[in-house]
């Protein structure tokens, strides 16, 4: 059996880690995430894909790219922003995994108990 190399070594890490898992944990930040993977986009265009006010997600962007899972472009009096971080389309297709296996197993689950009845 292969050891597991433990990334996370001191508290100060561990910390870290956790206000990054908390920059994600919030469903607008998903959901703005989730339409930058698609491509480049300016607020507006976010404000509508979304369906979110321009103030709030212009509050989500600035906690997004301040943990650096998105990159800021001006390009005159427009803003626009992308997925900075190639590991954020892994994180997301992980977590989206899982969630399909669950449900599918959920289902099956469901659907065993009841044939017995």
């Amino acid at each position: 059996m292969q050891e597991e190399k433990s990334v996370l070594k001191t508290k100060r890490q561990i910390e870290e880690a956790s206000r990054l898992f908390g920059i994600l944990a919030d469903s607008s930040r998903l959901m703005i995430l989730r339409h930058l993977m698609a491509g480049e986009s300016t607020v507006g265009d976010i404000v509508k894909a979304c369906a979110l006010s321009q103030a709030n997600v212009s509050k989500h962007l600035s906690v997004l790219h301040g943990g650096r899972f998105v990159a800021r472009r001006k390009a005159g009096n427009f803003a626009f922003y992308s997925v900075s971080d190639p590991i954020v389309k892994t994180i997301c297709t992980l977590i989206c995994e899982r969630m399909v296996t669950d449900a599918e197993n959920l289902t099956r689950e469901f659907s065993d108990s009841g044939e017995s009845e």
